[in-house]
């Protein structure tokens, strides 16, 4: 994964909320993905998303920390299932986007 660091506003076009854009550079091992879901899971809470994307995202971030306490390969088709739920739910470009196409990565999907 790259890393993009804008720092104020972004000139020329408007990127998410009030034309700031928000990139956070997250690694590949498993304690990202952790770290990923429970930011996800923050986020559908403050957008007030729809009850089921949130519990999608509880879901995915439970699966993931198992995995880990277990030292085992996270389930990729219950995480599969659960991000193809939570995508409706979160727009182009925002913050959730990011995150679910992260945890994506990571996992292998």
């Amino acid at each position: 994964m790259s890393t993009y660091n804008f720092h104020g506003q972004v000139s020329g076009s408007n990127i998410g909320d009030n034309g700031r854009v928000e990139i956070h550079q997250y690694g590949t091992d498993p304690a990202s993905a952790v770290a990923m879901a429970a930011r996800l899971v923050r986020w559908l809470r403050e957008e007030e998303a729809a009850r089921a994307a949130v519990e999608q995202a509880e879901a995915v971030h439970g699966e993931l920390v198992s995995a880990e306490r277990e030292q085992r390969p996270a389930d990729r088709g219950r995480i599969r299932s659960a991000l193809t739920a939570i995508e409706p739910y979160v727009a182009v470009g925002s913050g959730g986007l990011a995150l679910v196409q992260g945890i994506a990565g990571i996992v292998g999907m």
